[in-house]
């Protein structure tokens, strides 16, 4: 993840890990606080998640860099 003041970029192994955990590609982050809105969407663990899908999202939620 490449970060510059508000500006955020995925890597594309990046994208395709948070892809493949929720369903949703995040290609249109380009902002902090579109990075935001988008773990708020869809990092949030889900009742039919496996315990490890819901410790990775929170792994995940706690060290992106809002």
């Amino acid at each position: 993840m490449l970060l510059h003041e508000n500006q955020v970029r995925l890597t594309a192994r990046e994208r395709d890990i948070l892809c493949r955990l929720t369903g949703v590609d995040p290609h249109y982050v380009t902002t902090r606080a579109e990075l935001k809105d988008w773990a708020d969407r869809y990092l949030d663990a889900l009742p039919e998640d496996s315990p490890e899908i819901r410790v990775l999202k929170d792994l995940i939620r706690r060290h992106l860099p809002f």
